[in-house]
C-alpha cells in the first residue's frame, strides 16, 4: 500500500526524441522515462536519460528526400544536430549503446505496474524500429508490463465538458494557449494537457526526452486526483487506443467519447 492507504501503481512514462525526414525516420537519439507512482504524486520519482550511441553521427542529422527519378537527394542538415550533439559532449556519461538503454528499460519495465507515454503510438513503434535496426526484431513485443496511453486517458476523460466549457470563458490569451499548433482548433496534444491541468499558460514543452517523460507523468498522476484509477485499470491499461479529431471537434462528452473509443484498433 502506498503512504496514503492506496493500492501503489508504479508508473514507466517515457519519451522519445527521433530522427525524421530522413532514411532514419523514427530512429531514437534521445529516450528518457520518469518512474513512480502515480497514486502517490509526492512520492520519490527515478529519472533515467540516456543519448543513443550508434545515432548521434552526423549522418543521421542529413534531411533528404526523393526526387523525380526516385533517387534519394540531401537536402539540409537538422537545425537540432548542433544542440543535441553539443549537450551529449558536455554529458559524456548519458551517453550509451542501445543495448545498454535497453537493458535498463527492460529491467525497470519488468517492476513497474505499467508502462506507456503520452502518444504511445509513436513512442512504440520508434522503440521497435530502433531495436529491429540493430537486433532485428521487436522489443515491446517481450515486454510483458501492461503499456497505456496518456493521450489515450486524456483525450477521453481530461477533455470534458468542464474543458470545452472552460475554454469557450478563457479569455483569448489564455484560450491560444490552449489551441492546435496550426490555431485552427482546440488541441489535444501534451502541451495543451499540462498548460490546462497545471493552470500554467504559460508552459513549453523543451523537447528533450527527460524533461518531456517528467511533464507526461503529471499527467499520469491526474488518473488518481481526478478517481480515474478504477477507470484506468478496467478501460486503459494494457488497451491503448488511437483518437479522433472528429469526438473534439464536435465538443464529444466523455461518455460518448469512451462508445466510439471502443471501435477503434488497439495500438499495442
Amino acid at each position: 500500500m502506498s503512504p496514503r492507504g492506496k493500492e501503489r501503481f508504479i508508473a514507466l512514462v517515457l519519451d522519445t526524441e527521433t530522427h525524421f525526414k530522413s532514411l532514419y525516420n523514427k530512429l531514437i537519439y534521445h529516450i528518457g522515462w520518469t518512474r513512480g507512482d502515480i497514486r502517490s504524486p509526492e512520492s520519490p520519482r527515478i529519472y533515467r536519460e540516456f543519448y543513443v550511441k550508434e545515432f548521434l553521427p552526423l549522418e543521421f542529422w542529413q534531411h533528404s528526400y526523393l526526387d523525380k527519378g526516385g533517387s534519394r537527394r540531401f537536402w539540409k542538415n537538422d537545425s537540432r544536430a548542433t544542440r543535441v550533439q553539443e549537450r551529449a559532449f558536455e554529458n559524456p556519461e548519458l551517453v550509451k549503446s542501445w543495448h545498454e538503454i535497453r537493458e535498463q528499460f527492460l529491467f525497470d519495465a519488468s517492476v513497474s505496474d505499467g508502462i506507456g507515454s503520452y502518444n504511445w503510438g509513436f513512442d512504440s513503434s520508434a522503440i521497435d524500429i530502433t531495436n529491429r535496426r540493430i537486433f532485428h526484431n521487436s522489443l515491446l513485443s517481450t515486454v510483458r508490463t501492461p503499456k497505456f496511453c496518456l493521450m489515450d486517458y486524456a483525450f477521453n476523460m481530461i477533455i470534458n465538458r468542464d474543458f470545452f466549457r472552460f475554454i469557450d470563458r478563457c479569455p483569448d490569451h489564455i484560450k491560444k494557449r490552449l489551441t492546435s499548433k496550426s490555431g485552427k482548433s482546440i488541441g489535444y496534444n501534451v502541451e495543451t494537457m499540462i498548460r490546462y491541468i497545471k493552470h500554467d499558460f504559460d508552459w513549453d514543452e523543451p523537447h528533450t526526452a527527460l524533461y518531456d517523460s517528467m511533464g507526461e507523468f503529471d499527467i499520469g498522476c491526474e488518473i488518481d486526483l481526478r478517481n480515474h484509477y478504477t477507470i484506468f485499470k478496467d478501460e486503459f491499461l494494457d488497451s491503448p487506443r488511437s483518437v479522433s479529431f472528429a469526438d473534439i471537434k464536435n465538443q464529444t462528452t466523455s461518455t460518448d467519447k469512451m462508445k466510439n473509443r471502443k471501435k477503434r484498433k488497439l495500438i499495442l
